[in-house]
Formats: structure tokens, sequence, C-alpha cells
């Protein structure tokens, strides 16, 4: 886990560093026309902005991505013109617990409680979102559509030791909420063609409905009902806890556009 966000802040560092020094250069070449045009009693252009207006125009489709943590995310856009842009927005953010043992309750006999867990939780968003570059510089507004899928599950065992008794049950939550999305970010092309995306949104969700299913609960011997009924609403709950009607995304993305 820290391996991979240390990676993730490496590339965004060196991507800054490059863009800065990418600003510092395009600034020097402004400035040497400015000094040109305002012999000539023209108005100079603020310094790397032409460039980027110039370089969205030139470059009209562009791909991106990136992924470290658990996190995914992938862009296909097409640059319509200087000033608008339409993408393809994919996002994923994933969670996994395999073959995860605890021991509890242990006594000086060495009985104790056995818990295995598997579970799982995955987000994924979808999304057609337009964007608005009202200036030269890199900064855009933007609006957009999309599809949120949600779920989880579990899978628990339970095992006494040395008795052997046993308890297992299993459970999955599906949600699907459509969204309308409004926000803003940054996107910087590079003279080489690649590109660096900031980008962040507030969403609306159109429907706040989902299925929780379970599978059977079994058990080798006596089972407390007030245990079976706080395993039987779990899921329940988790659905319950995903109803707000709002929400936000993040982008966080690198790329080329050609």
């Amino acid at each position: 886990m820290r391996t991979s966000i240390s990676i993730l802040f490496i590339c965004v560092y060196l991507l800054l560093f490059f863009s800065l020094n990418d600003s510092i250069l395009a600034q020097n070449k402004t400035e040497s026309s400015a000094q040109l045009s305002s012999s000539n009693g023209d108005f100079s252009p603020v310094p790397g902005e032409e460039e980027q207006s110039q370089r969205r125009a030139n470059r009209k489709f562009f791909i991106g991505g990136l992924g470290a943590n658990g996190f995914h995310w992938l862009v296909i856009g097409h640059q319509l013109s200087q000033r608008f842009a339409l993408n393809l927005l994919w996002q994923e953010q994933r969670t996994v617990q395999r073959f995860d043992l605890h021991l509890s309750g242990v006594q000086p006999d060495l009985s104790g409680q056995f818990t295995l867990t598997n579970h799982e939780k995955k987000q994924r968003q979808i999304g057609l979102q337009f964007e608005w570059f009202p200036f030269a510089n890199p900064y855009f507004f933007a609006v957009g559509i999309g599809l949120e899928t949600f779920t989880e599950k579990q899978r628990k065992t339970l095992t006494w030791v040395p008795i052997g008794a046993t308890q297992e049950h299993d459970w999955n939550v599906l949600q699907k909420k459509g969204f309308i999305s409004g926000g803003a970010g940054f996107r910087y092309f590079f003279s080489s063609g690649f590109f660096i995306h900031f980008g962040g949104n507030l969403l609306l969700y159109l429907n706040k409905s989902y299925q929780a299913h379970r599978g059977a609960y079994v058990a080798n011997t006596y089972w407390d009902p007030r245990q079976f009924q706080q395993d039987w609403m779990e899921p329940d709950k988790i659905g319950r806890d995903r109803q707000s009607g709002y929400g936000a995304q993040v982008q966080i993305m690198l790329g080329f556009a050609f």
C-alpha cells in the first residue's frame, strides 16, 4: 500500500516538475514575443496560456489513466475545439480481503473461536463528461451523466475449538445508481503531447434503491437467535448507509494527446 502511494506521489511530483519547466520555457517564449508586440503597440498575451489553448486545438484526441492502492481511473476524450471537450470516464475503487483469520476468546486449555472472513467491496463509475475551458489556461468546468455500480459481498465461517462447532453464512449487496455530475478541474498539456489531469465533481444521484441477497445460514450446533438477527440485518444496514442523494468524485490521471 505504501509503495503504491509513493509511486503515485513520485509520478505527480515529476509531472509537476516538468510542467513548471514547460511553463517557464513557454513564458520566456511569450515574453520575447510580447516585447516585440509591445514595441508595435499590441497587447501581449498571458504567458503560457496561448500555448495551452493552441495545444488543445492541435491535438484532438487524448487517452489516459492511473492506478494505485485499489483506485483506478481511465479517460478517453475528444477535444472538440480550444474551448470544449467530451470525455468517457471510468473509475473503480476496490478492496479485497481473502482468508482473513482471527482467533479470539483463547482459554488456558487452548480452546477458542476462529473466524475466517472473505470480503470484497467494489464501486465502479462510468460517465460521459462535457468540459468547457472558458479561458486559454488549463482550467475547465464540467457537467456530465453516468452510472455508479456498487457491490459488496462477504462469507464468514466461525469455528469453536476443540468442540468442532461451526457456523457459516454469506451475503451480498448490489446497488446501481444513475447520477448527474458537476465540477471543475485542471488538464495541462505538455509540448510532447503528455498531459496531467486533476478534477473533482459533485454527484446528484437519481435513485437510491439496493438489493440484498443472503445465502444459507449453516450451523452444526445451537446458534444464538440474536446473533442470527444481527448477521441477517448486516447487508440491509450497508444498503441503507448508501442511500444518500449526494456524492463526490475525484479524478487523477496521466496520459497522452494526439
